[in-house]
């Protein structure tokens, strides 16, 4: 399984910052062998967040681990079927260990997003899974 993640650097120990927009490059990791198959650097400064969305779905990836997700690019990625976890403040390397683990939160809405139906009502969101 291939899962991309969204960091302020480039090296295994960079950490997953507040806001995928926010973050400079994108580590394609194949969780599996935990193994670093490609680093995407983005020197954008205007739509980094979509752009990394757009590599996330072009690579194959089933989920992503990002700071928080503006709705153009929450929107691409939820159209792919790409998974979202929330990783704020933690390395590249142990971000994948908690995902595999079930242990970091998912990402069910964007930024400011109103968020999802089922949540509200106590039911299971089918939209945004």
């Amino acid at each position: 399984m291939k899962v991309a993640v969204a960091t302020d650097s480039s090296n295994v120990n960079a950490l997953i910052p507040g806001e995928l927009a926010d973050a400079g490059y994108l580590f394609i990791v194949d969780v599996e062998k935990f193994e670093v198959l490609k680093v995407i650097s983005s020197d954008q400064k205007i739509n980094r967040d979509k752009y990394f969305a757009q590599q996330t779905v072009q690579e194959d990836c089933e989920a992503i681990i990002c700071g928080e997700i503006e709705k153009e690019a929450f929107e691409i990625l939820a159209k792919a079927c790409v998974s979202r976890f929330l990783g704020t403040g933690i390395t590249a390397g142990e971000s994948i260990k908690l995902m595999m683990g079930y242990q970091l939160p998912l990402l069910r809405d964007y930024k400011g997003g109103p968020g999802c139906p089922g949540e509200r009502s106590g039911d299971e969101c089918h939209e945004h899974d």
